[in-house]
């Protein structure tokens, strides 16, 4: 059973961080590393996409998989540099997006699941 922790300014508290891969076993490997050091409470890992992005000076296109990353937001610098060491991409995309709102339930749970 959770144990409920009282949300009283949802503003600035959590963190939508998201990266994208072009390599599924580093997404997933991400995604479990984030889990299991309880950084994160949780992470999705979309489908593939494509990316069309400047490098280099040369137009690219790629496929990658999207990578989500709800957590505190006092976990962004940890999420960083995990991303930065187990990602494959010489500049990888990072970034964090500040959750203004959402169930107070689900924040709850992110508050509960994550250090």
């Amino acid at each position: 059973m959770f144990r409920f922790h009282s949300i009283n300014n949802v503003k600035n508290k959590f963190i939508l961080t998201l990266t994208a891969t072009d390599k599924k076993s580093i997404s997933e490997k991400i995604a479990k590393t984030l889990i299991t050091k309880k950084i994160s409470s949780c992470v999705s890992i979309h489908s593939p996409m494509t990316s069309y992005y400047f490098w280099k000076n040369k137009i690219k296109k790629q496929k990658e998989w999207m990578i989500s990353i709800k957590s505190k937001e006092n976990n962004y610098k940890k999420i960083e540099r995990l991303i930065k060491k187990l990602h494959n991409y010489e500049l990888p995309e990072i970034i964090s997006i500040k959750i203004d709102g959402g169930s107070k339930e689900y924040l709850r749970w992110i508050e509960n699941e994550s250090k």
